[in-house]
């Protein structure tokens, strides 16, 4: 695997896994919704909802998807809820790269550790060959890496001399201001942080988001 590419800085393989206990321990069980991604504590969470992606290779708003299909968009929806007749799903487990640029622009400054971030990377990525010691929280396992935010856009397979980018499945700094979390199974991205940050989410044009609570359903 390499972890890099042009214009951005690589992260580093973690093995003191010790930045990453208050996430492990504060996360909640299995089936307790947001909570089994995102520890506990935040003043505020929001759900980014993962674009659609037609044949043409335009990405899509599911309130874009829900209006052509007439039905209602609400912030448990699943896309299946809104979607018409053929309709393409959303990306599952990673954020598009245009999302996850503006994305890490908007966390940044919502830290004050932005060049001391931690990334985790989902054990079971078939291009990650990683037998170091793993984070584990609600039935999953991640290989821990450190770096600055923009690290974030340097994960990915270049196995096949292409590159493929993956977004970090579970991300913070290292001052804890705000926690992501990209579950490989869900077309959604969660994120615990301070109100302000999830005001400014709403109010940016590149994202759709919605409120949620902890104890919300996930996928």
């Amino acid at each position: 695997m390499t972890l890099s590419r042009d214009g951005a800085r690589p992260p580093h393989r973690v093995d003191d896994l010790s930045a990453a206990r208050w996430v492990e321990e504060g996360v909640g069980g299995f089936d307790s919704g947001v909570h089994a991604l995102l520890p506990a504590g935040f003043e505020a969470y929001v759900r980014l909802l993962h674009p659609s992606e037609p044949e043409d290779g335009r990405f899509e708003r599911w309130a874009e998807v829900a209006q052509r299909s007439g039905r209602r968009l609400h912030p448990l929806a699943r896309f299946a809820e809104v979607a018409g007749p053929g309709d393409e799903p959303p990306w599952q487990g990673s954020l598009p790269e245009h999302l996850l640029a503006a994305l890490c622009a908007v966390l940044a400054t919502e830290t004050g550790t932005p060049q001391q971030c931690l990334f985790g990377l989902w054990e079971g990525w078939g291009w990650l060959r990683d037998e170091g010691p793993m984070v584990r929280l609600s039935g999953r396992a991640y290989a821990l890496y450190e770096g600055p935010i923009d690290a974030a856009a340097a994960l990915g397979d270049r196995s096949a001399g292409v590159f493929f980018p993956q977004a970090p499945n579970l991300w913070w700094p290292q001052d804890r201001s705000w926690c992501v979390a990209t579950d490989v199974d869900l077309d959604s991205t969660y994120i615990g942080g301070s109100a302000r940050l999830a005001e400014r989410l709403a109010g940016e044009p590149p994202f759709e988001v919605f409120p949620v609570a902890l104890h919300d359903r996930i996928g």
